[in-house]
């Protein structure tokens, strides 16, 4: 049986190991966040963000209904409305500016930048700290262009358009050669968008072997850049193709000893800041507790 993080806890199976378990998750939630604190600087925030956006969030350009010859952009991060994930929006918030919806009956918790001054400051950022997957450069590209250029037949044009510069992005992306400097606090804020943290129990419920997983469709220097990372040599696998799709989705598994220690030392530099935060600190104190 495999449990990932996704949106669901993490399920415990012998009562009095998972009671010990559980204790010691809570205390360790509250020392990670409490000596984390000084970490919530505006520089790991803005790049965290980044990965954040590029993992969860989307850049859209749309005609708006009640003006003609007007488009609307927004940035956006929608997520599951947990209070994690609320406390990291608003601390994106009050950092990088931007507001906050509870949307579709409560379920989800969305930021948006959309008015001059908020788009001003994030387009700041993204200048500052590069976007690093393809699809997300060519709905900048998009939206750059409808700020440049805001008839609506150059819109209709661009909108068709968006992603045929795609592959060349991918391309490039393929050759650089060194992580960026700003690589640990993006990846932190990807995985806090796209990671899953795994545990593999065997028949008797007890805990086999622990991996952190990831995937990409298209974007597999994302996870070559991973592996260069957390030095490991796991394979990158590739999916079959769905029919009539054009998506190619790839799949890494980190689960050597090396790689989990980088990963450990990773986020005690660079910590999650939402739900993923949870998921993340349970998988770590199941393998402390050695339950094989």
């Amino acid at each position: 049986m495999i449990l990932a993080n996704a949106s669901l806890d993490l399920a415990f199976h012998d009562k009095s190991i998972n009671s010990k378990i559980e204790k010691e998750y809570k205390n360790n939630l509250t020392n990670v966040m409490n000596s984390n604190v000084l970490l919530f600087n505006k520089d790991y925030i803005e790049q965290f963000f980044v990965g954040l956006l590029e993992g969860d969030g989307t850049i859209t350009c749309n005609l708006n209904s009640n003006k003609s010859n007007s488009i609307i952009i927004r940035i956006v991060i929608s997520l599951n409305n947990f209070p994690e994930n609320l406390n990291m929006l608003n601390l994106i918030r009050d950092t990088i500016g931007g507001r906050i919806l509870i949307e579709r009956n409560d379920k989800y918790v969305t930021w948006i930048a959309s008015n001059k001054n908020d788009l001003v400051k994030v387009l700041s950022i993204l200048a500052k700290y590069p976007l690093l997957t393809a699809r997300k450069q060519c709905q900048l590209d998009f939206a750059k262009n409808c700020l440049l250029k805001k008839d609506i037949k150059n819109f209709f044009i661009n909108r068709n358009n968006k992603y045929n510069n795609k592959n060349l992005f991918l391309e490039n992306l393929a050759k650089q050669d060194k992580l960026p400097i700003y690589f640990a606090s993006w990846l932190s804020g990807f995985i806090e968008a796209e990671g899953n943290f795994n545990l593999v129990f065997n028949e008797k419920g007890l805990l086999r072997k622990t991996s952190f997983s990831i995937g990409q469709n298209d974007e597999i220097h994302i996870l070559n850049w991973i592996k260069l990372y957390f030095n490991s040599n796991n394979t990158i696998l590739q999916d079959k193709p769905k029919k009539d799709g054009n998506l190619q989705y790839y799949r890494l598994s980190l689960y050597n000893s090396e790689s989990r220690k980088l990963i450990f030392q990773h986020f005690e530099k660079n910590p999650l800041l939402g739900y993923k935060k949870i998921s993340y600190l349970k998988f770590l104190n199941y393998h402390k507790q050695k339950l094989v």
